[in-house]
């Protein structure tokens, strides 16, 4: 059965979704995605690269969960593709060393100091040995992160948007995130910062009328020492 393209309407391109798919190697056949990217295209381009590529794709957003569930249906790579309502803060359903490879596109910034360490503990634990995780927050550079009201104690900045609406996110720095994966036991193969036009919209059709800055770190789990 061929694959068909999912529905778009002129999707934006992303610097940080081509450098983290750039990352994914042939021998990494099961993926987890933390958050499900713009109705699932990152998924779809993970799930075409590799014909016996298995990826689970988490939200805690129903309605978001649902889109991208009808975009990857779409392309017939259901059986390929699974799509989850998680909650990465709290205990994963998965074995310990279950994954090649984690995903976390502009996600594990919504998470307060405490949540991100219980995610990424979790993302460790169910990372196979030499396992590799891509990340990419928003950056204190950005324009949000200086007019918010910061929160010392959990690390939260709110503020509100141009578009209307109440925000929160963590603006992390270099060392801030690096120090995260470092306590939690990854070992940082790289990280760099760039800015890149974000989206107002889950589908990435409407750019934002601002450049956000990101940063972007790439670890591994080191092999387990006898």
């Amino acid at each position: 059965m061929t694959e068909k393209q999912p529905k778009s309407s002129h999707r934006l391109d992303s610097i940080s979704e081509n450098n983290g798919l750039s990352l994914i190697s042939d021998q990494d056949k099961n993926i987890y995605s933390v958050g499900i990217s713009t109705g699932g295209l990152a998924e779809i381009r993970m799930a075409r690269a590799l014909s016996n590529r298995h990826i689970v794709a988490t939200t805690i957003d129903p309605e978001g969960g649902s889109f991208a569930q009808s975009q990857i249906d779409q392309a017939l790579l259901s059986d390929r593709i699974e799509v989850k309502i998680e909650d990465i803060a709290h205990t994963l359903p998965y074995a310990d060393e279950s994954f090649d490879f984690v995903y976390a596109r502009l996600v594990l910034h919504y998470l307060s100091k405490r949540d991100l360490q219980n995610a990424l503990q979790e993302l460790h634990r169910v990372l196979k040995p030499t396992g590799r995780i891509f990340i990419a927050v928003r950056s204190t550079a950005c324009l949000e992160a200086k007019a918010g009201y910061y929160n010392s104690e959990n690390g939260i900045t709110t503020y509100t948007s141009k578009i209307g609406g109440t925000y929160s996110r963590y603006f992390h720095d270099q060392d801030s995130i690096c120090d995260f994966l470092e306590n939690t036991g990854f070992h940082i193969t790289h990280v760099k910062t760039y800015d890149e036009q974000l989206c107002i919209d889950f589908q990435r059709t409407k750019p934002s009328d601002d450049t956000d800055n990101l940063i972007e770190v790439y670890a591994s789990k080191p092999a387990n020492r006898s």
